[in-house]
């Protein structure tokens, strides 16, 4: 009874998905999305099938990157990095991965919303936008076999995530905060633990205060980083440099 149940909720999940017109007025406006989406389904049918039932803010080809990210990932940090979680859609994809490479998804979520937004650089978000329920991002992880690959840490990730982590770096983040201030600080953050190789993706690279805040972070690091603009802009991957010792950061952290 409970996989039908299931099959059901993702049946009609897709159903809405097909049906909203908003998805389709995106599809117009983002053609390259579109196709990068149906390739990602393509690929990782069953991956796609099992996160169909999870809804949240990425499609399958940001989910599907993710995934494939963290199997390919060239560092030995054991930390998989997560700020906005929302209601677990990206934990799932980034915890199969982290499942099938004994690695642990490392989830910072503060499921009030967002803390703040700049006007100026953030339009289009407010603050207490994107609020989540506790109780449906456990639900859909357990749904999806994850719940014992992954660490939720609740709260502002700028006070949390460094204690969380507790020395042991990083290799690969998914930051998903959508404003600027947020995103410059969880930047700098990261590039003090640093040990060289890790990807970062970004969402909602389309958004002023995201660009500023990648921008900035380029300068930060002396433009030591990667960018690469993906799906038609909306997502970016940043790619560290294979050594940070050089980095004014790590300098000033004694490596």
């Amino acid at each position: 009874m409970p996989n039908i149940i299931r099959i059901y909720k993702k049946l009609l999940n897709g159903a809405y998905l097909i049906l909203n017109p908003q998805n389709w007025l995106y599809v117009i406006k983002h053609p390259r999305a579109l196709i990068a989406n149906v390739s990602a389904i393509a690929k990782h049918p069953r991956l796609c099938w099992i996160t169909s039932q999870v809804s949240g803010g990425i499609g399958p080809a940001v989910g599907c990157l993710l995934y494939e990210t963290a199997l390919k990932t060239k560092n030995d940090s054991r930390p998989i990095v997560e700020v906005g979680a929302w209601k677990g859609l990206s934990t799932v994809y980034l915890g199969l991965a982290a499942h099938s490479i004994n690695k642990r998804v490392k989830s910072f979520e503060l499921f009030s919303g967002l803390p703040t937004a700049d006007p100026l650089l953030d339009g289009g978000f407010r603050a207490g936008q994107f609020s989540s329920d506790v109780s449906e991002y456990e639900n859909n992880l357990e749904s999806c076999g994850i719940t014992n690959s992954v660490d939720l840490t609740i709260g502002d990730a700028r006070k949390t995530m460094l204690p969380s982590i507790h020395g042991q770096g990083f290799c690969m983040a998914f930051l998903d905060v959508d404003v600027h201030d947020v995103m410059s600080e969880l930047f700098s953050q990261l590039w003090t633990i640093s040990k060289g190789n890790e990807v970062i993706i970004v969402h909602d690279f389309h958004s002023p205060g995201i660009k500023k805040a990648i921008d900035d972070f380029s300068i930060e690091t002396k433009h030591s980083i990667k960018v690469r603009s993906l799906f038609g802009g909306g997502t970016a991957k940043i790619i560290l440099p294979s050594s940070t010792k050089n980095s004014p950061c790590s300098r000033a952290l004694g490596r």
